[in-house]
């Protein structure tokens, strides 16, 4: 059975031998230490996943987690930094990451996280989720649950909960194409701009308590 390719790009040569080791015995690994040698592998190999330490000046930059996206748009993305700038962190998970994890996670969490990832989940360790849970929606927006529906607190809970529009479909015995459309409203019900959005939502309201 082939293992699914997973591009480490880390300038740190101990890192990326670090992060091969631990995802070894499941996943092909390709370490990259700088951003042409990782745009090559994206380009030859299509990894499923890239884990990406955006915050090294020498190796890699925020914007290359932009370019990685239009090389390869069905990419999963895990951000694997210990930046602790909290615009900078937000704003890289506007560009897409499908998660993010800081460099004092252990093997498990990272194992945890590239599964997860791999199903279509979100995957943020702790100290990620705190900025994310600062983050304001909207200077004007008092997050009152009386704005959503029943049934779209009950969606939004498990969107913030890492589900997938399928397990939702599944878990609420409703199709895909009404929880697509119950998940447009309350993103513009919100003005919410992406899942983290909805995370931050979900735990001010009380629709789940955060880890």
């Amino acid at each position: 059975m082939n293992k699914p390719p997973i591009l480490i790009a880390d300038a740190q040569h101990i890192t990326r031998m670090g992060l091969a080791q631990i995802l070894a015995t499941d996943y092909e690994t390709y370490p990259a230490e700088n951003r042409e040698d990782a745009f090559e592998i994206i380009r030859e190999i299509q990894p499923q996943i890239v884990l990406i330490d955006y915050n090294t000046p020498e190796g890699f930059s925020f914007e290359d987690v932009r370019t990685i996206k239009k090389l390869a748009e069905k990419v999963k993305i895990i951000a694997i930094s210990s930046d602790t700038d909290e615009q900078r962190v937000l704003q890289v998970l506007e560009f897409g990451t499908n998660g993010f994890l800081t460099k004092e996670c252990d093997p498990d969490e990272i194992n945890q996280a590239v599964c997860a990832v791999l199903k279509g989940e979100r995957f943020f360790c702790n100290k990620v989720l705190d900025i994310i849970l600062k983050k304001k929606l909207n200077p004007e927006d008092n997050c009152e649950p009386t704005s959503l529906s029943e049934r779209e607190n009950e969606i939004t809970a498990l969107i913030a909960s890492g589900y997938t529009n399928k397990a939702i479909a599944d878990t609420l015995h409703l199709s895909p194409h009404t929880i697509h459309t119950h998940r447009k409203n309350i993103m513009r019900k919100l003005n919410a701009k992406s899942t983290s959005d909805l995370v931050l939502y979900a735990v001010k309201v009380g629709l789940i308590k955060p880890e």
